[in-house]
């Protein structure tokens, strides 16, 4: 259950951790909540999967991260989470997603690739389609970035402690 504090500690979370000696005590002053009270909050939110991870956002073309890539996968469905799976372990793959294919678009695993430069996407491409024997998909380069946001997540409205 995820309660009016639990909340208060999400939506502040969300606006960046600062750099400071003690971050976690800041964000707490700010909300008026102790430090160990708001620590204490954090654990059980990352241990019921709440919170998957805390850590920073990197724009990755601004530190050199060129070779992105989209690739869509034709793997058969006997064995889509298998190889989702062992895509999703591979540490240049960002994303992975299992979608349903439609009408002359068999496509149905989607990975997204990071790399310094394109040659080495493609060859992180030719890898993994080499480990797992899956040999038809295609790439989709990113020809421009039109948005790129974290999402935000709020209290849903009418929400409170007594409603859950």
């Amino acid at each position: 259950m995820i309660e009016d504090r639990d909340w208060d500690l999400i939506e502040k979370l969300q606006e960046g951790i600062p750099l400071c000696p003690r971050p976690f005590a800041q964000l707490a002053e700010a909300i008026g909540m102790a430090e160990a009270e708001f620590l204490q909050r954090l654990r059980r939110l990352q241990e019921t999967g709440i919170i998957r991870r805390i850590g920073p956002r990197v724009r990755h073309h601004r530190v050199g991260i060129a070779g992105t890539i989209m690739v869509v996968w034709d793997v058969p469905p006997a064995r889509r989470q298998e190889v989702g799976e062992l895509f999703a372990a591979n540490e240049q793959v960002s994303h992975c997603y299992l979608r349903p294919p439609f009408a002359g678009f068999p496509y149905s695993l989607y990975t997204m690739i990071h790399a310094r430069d394109l040659d080495t996407a493609r060859g992180v491409v030719a890898h993994l389609a080499q480990q797992s024997g899956s040999s038809d998909y295609r790439l989709l380069p990113t020809l421009r970035e039109l948005k790129k946001t974290s999402p935000t997540y709020r209290r849903p409205e009418g929400d409170s402690d007594d409603n859950q």
